[in-house]
């Protein structure tokens, strides 16, 4: 009886403890995966958020220059200034991790630059007017509000992401103490739990 009774223990909480690797491997691969998304996340917020809305304000206040340099000069003594960084910071933001959305305003933005390189060179000649390169900038600034308002939009759904996957792993780990205790309390009834006295073997012996 003894012996059986042991084998039976032995099986029992070999099952707890089967259960209790599994529930504790389950639960660490769903919170790496968790913290995954969390780490990617708060580097996309950074790197494709925080860094290209740099980059717009960089653009915005270099376009913004040129707007000013026509609007205080008279043509005759007009140059426009170039900025070569302009190219330097489309190339960078189109290295990003872009939306459809955002890579369909980008192409918008860098079309427009595009088109004012051409309107300054023919006002330098006299072949273009102030009104038509004002027109383009207006085009430039709303392609940059536009691109500004993605960032914001991004960045509150990765941000909103990354708590609900905070949020689970907490909600698993409370699970997961839940089931420890009692998967322990299964053991240590299993470990300790005694056989009641067979009858017929008591009876027997009187």
């Amino acid at each position: 009886m003894l012996k059986t009774r042991t084998i039976k223990q032995r099986i029992h909480a070999g099952f707890v403890l089967a259960a209790a690797f599994l529930l504790v491997l389950a639960s660490n691969r769903l919170n790496n995966r968790n913290f995954s998304t969390v780490e990617h996340g708060v580097d996309s917020v950074f790197e494709d958020r925080l860094v290209v809305q740099e980059y717009i304000y960089r653009l915005n206040n270099l376009f913004h220059k040129k707007a000013l340099f026509l609007a205080n000069n008279a043509r005759d003594q007009v140059e426009i200034p170039q900025y070569p960084e302009i190219k330097t910071i489309l190339a960078d933001f189109e290295k990003t991790e872009l939306t459809r959305e955002e890579s369909q305003y980008l192409a918008n933005l860098k079309e427009n630059y595009r088109d004012l390189k051409a309107l300054e060179t023919d006002y330098v000649n006299n072949e273009s007017s102030e009104k038509e390169i004002f027109s383009v900038l207006n085009g430039i600034s709303s392609n940059l509000d536009e691109l500004a308002e993605v960032q914001l939009s991004e960045g509150r759904q990765l941000t909103q992401r990354s708590k609900r996957s905070l949020g689970m792993n907490q909600l698993l780990s409370r699970i997961e103490i839940v089931f420890l205790v009692i998967i322990g309390i299964l053991f240590l009834i299993i470990v300790f739990h005694r056989d009641k006295p067979n009858m017929e073997l008591v009876e027997d012996g009187s």
